[in-house]
């Protein structure tokens, strides 16, 4: 006689979670090396290893604006000077 047609069978969602290695390393998704698994940042490409906080993301959004403000202002000074 044929089995109805399941779930049971199929693999759960624990199953398909990573696994971390035993010995308390796990690679970098960025990169591919090897990293403690506390760490938060890898260390040898810098990109984070877990979701940074909100704090984290906001506090790494005003460089790059700051850096085109500054480099348009001394354009401008320069060019002004003319």
């Amino acid at each position: 006689m044929h089995e109805p047609d399941d779930d049971r069978d199929l693999p759960q969602a624990i199953d398909l979670e990573e696994i971390k290695d035993d010995n308390g390393l796990i690679e970098c998704p960025s990169c591919g090396l090897v990293v403690e698994d506390t760490a938060e940042r890898c260390e040898h490409c810098g990109d984070w290893i877990i979701a940074p906080s909100e704090a984290q993301r906001r506090s790494q959004g005003w460089i790059w604006p700051a850096v085109v403000a500054i480099l348009v202002s001394v354009i401008l000074v320069y060019w002004l000077r003319i």
